[in-house]
């Protein structure tokens, strides 16, 4: 999050700009407050981005996912990598989408599963899947 809000200071500085920037982050575990959860819902309400990483506790990710999914299809993009499959469902960019991450027709999918011959673990399909992202995203 210091990277991006780094970029946004140095864009809201140009005097050349053509719009105003913000971001507003939060720590995951800060969802469990009620009034921070609140606020987190107001701000998901007014972005036009949203971006989050690392959601992989159920509670905290299935509040995220009831707070974004409202307003996914207004959102110009929803980048949420890696976390857990309830969230990743909600990536979107442009006509990408990971709606049917875990389907059994997703290519996404294919990843995750096990090969009987392949003793490779779930740390080995993450790799392999953040490997093939970018490729994906082109």
């Amino acid at each position: 999050q210091s990277s991006v809000t780094a970029a946004v200071q140095q864009l809201n500085a140009d005097p050349r700009r053509a719009a105003e920037f913000e971001v507003v982050g939060y720590l995951v575990e800060e969802l469990r407050d009620v009034d921070t959860y609140a606020a987190f819902c107001d701000d998901v309400a007014a972005a036009n981005v949203f971006i989050g990483s690392l959601i992989f506790v159920e509670e905290l990710a299935l509040k995220v996912r009831d707070a974004v999914a409202q307003h996914r299809d207004r959102m110009d993009a929803v980048l949420v990598f890696p976390s857990m499959p309830e969230v990743m469902r909600l990536n979107k960019l442009g006509s990408f989408s990971m709606a049917q991450l875990g389907q059994s027709k997703s290519p996404f999918f294919q990843l995750f599963k096990r090969n009987k011959k392949d003793s490779s673990g779930f740390a080995d399909s993450m790799l392999k899947l953040v490997r093939t992202l970018p490729k994906v995203l082109k």
